[in-house]
């Protein structure tokens, strides 16, 4: 059987069609955080770019949906990548800063072409700017909070796949040009369509299952359910929660709100040392003895696979210096009674409401610069080296 293009993008037009209504009909019933309204994002412009291919089809010399075709196209990558960055709680400004100036360049490199660009007008530009985005993506899907969810490595593999595959376009499209019979054989708009379904299938499923796990830990607006781990330490999904909770509480009761972050950078050289064993056994003494010598009612919870953070309420009276200090001294006994082969440095930064406010994110992130610097230098957030 011979399928022509035009068929093959109407296949492709439907099943993209069909999988974004399903996605954005989960999004709102979810009412999804950023994460999910990014990937909802992604397959719209998906939608898009599939319907100006397909109008370009039916109109040879409506040139200009080549064009915002190909820009939607790296755009759907692009939001692809930028929801797994807000999956692991980074921001995504910069990032879809430098996403929308790609998808400029790769329009006006279609349009430039003209007429007579036919359907690959701005071709390289085109299949670079989706190699990179899907490569970024692929990384990011190996870190932070994403990387801890099973069904990321799904996601991992679609981008990986369309990476390579879009780095192979460009080099024969460049060494041999679009007319060759490799070209036409391995990477014209026919094995592009049935590519593009396959992995657009592979891409909804994941990401609606990672949408899934993330909306259930962050809960709705009006329902929130917290998870901790077996030695009681909120998860960072819950954490962030809480946290949020108790800045607004405290703003208003006019009381103040610290956030004692404790990182250690040492584990991957131990595991590699002295075996994945006492990396282990160490995280989890970590753990257990920071959630021990923690303020009673405070809020312990980790901020990634390598840092933790101690919130509580303050007053006028508290000495949060002591607090952090006691803390840290405690956290490295508890670690020394183990015996392992190397004691990692243990560093503790601390953040006040009085110095950033009363934005939870903000407070936890600049508490964990400070730990993560004083695990590096040893220059602890309490005066002592």
């Amino acid at each position: 059987m011979n399928l022509d293009v035009l068929t093959l993008q109407a296949a492709a037009t439907l099943v993209i069609v069909a999988s974004t209504v399903m996605y954005l009909l989960d999004t709102l019933m979810l009412k999804d955080a950023l994460p999910g309204r990014l990937w909802a994002s992604a397959y719209l412009s998906g939608t898009f770019a599939a319907t100006c291919y397909l109008a370009w089809l039916l109109l040879p010399d409506v040139y200009v949906a080549v064009a915002l075709g190909n820009g939607a196209f790296v755009a759907a990558t692009g939001f692809i990548w930028l929801g797994c960055v807000a999956f692991n709680g980074r921001s995504v400004r910069g990032p879809a800063l430098v996403m929308a100036a790609t998808v400029v360049v790769v329009i006006v490199a279609a349009l430039a072409a003209g007429p007579e660009g036919g359907s690959w007008a701005g071709a390289v530009p085109f299949f670079l700017g989706n190699a990179v985005f899907a490569a970024t993506g692929a990384v990011e899907t190996r870190r932070g909070a994403i990387a801890r969810r099973w069904s990321s490595s799904g996601l991992t593999v679609v981008l990986a796949v369309e990476t390579v595959w879009f780095v192979a376009r460009s080099v024969v499209f460049l060494w041999l040009g679009p007319d060759s019979e490799l070209f036409r054989n391995a990477f014209d708009t026919r094995v592009s369509a049935f590519l593009t379904i396959s992995l657009l299938i592979a891409a909804v499923v994941v990401t609606s299952a990672l949408r899934a796990n993330e909306s259930a830990l962050r809960g709705t607006s009006e329902n929130r359910r917290l998870s901790v781990d077996a030695h009681g330490v909120l998860f960072r999904e819950s954490f962030e929660a809480t946290l949020a909770i108790v800045c607004e509480r405290a703003e208003h009761a006019g009381e103040g709100v610290c956030v004692i972050g404790i990182r250690i950078d040492d584990l991957k050289r131990v595991a590699v040392a002295f075996g994945p064993d006492d990396a282990e056994r160490l995280a989890s003494e970590v753990r257990a003895s920071v959630r021990r010598h923690a303020p009673t009612m405070a809020l312990v919870g980790e901020t990634d696979a390598g840092g933790l953070a101690v919130a509580f309420t303050t007053t006028p009276t508290t000495d949060v210096r002591r607090a952090a200090r006691i803390l840290h001294e405690r956290v490295v006994a508890d670690l020394a009674r183990l015996g392992a082969a190397v004691v990692p440095a243990v560093g503790v930064g601390m953040a006040l409401s009085a110095d950033h406010g009363y934005h939870s994110e903000a407070l936890t992130s600049r508490a964990d610069e400070a730990a993560a610097h004083a695990a590096a230098t040893g220059e602890q957030a309490f005066g002592l080296a």
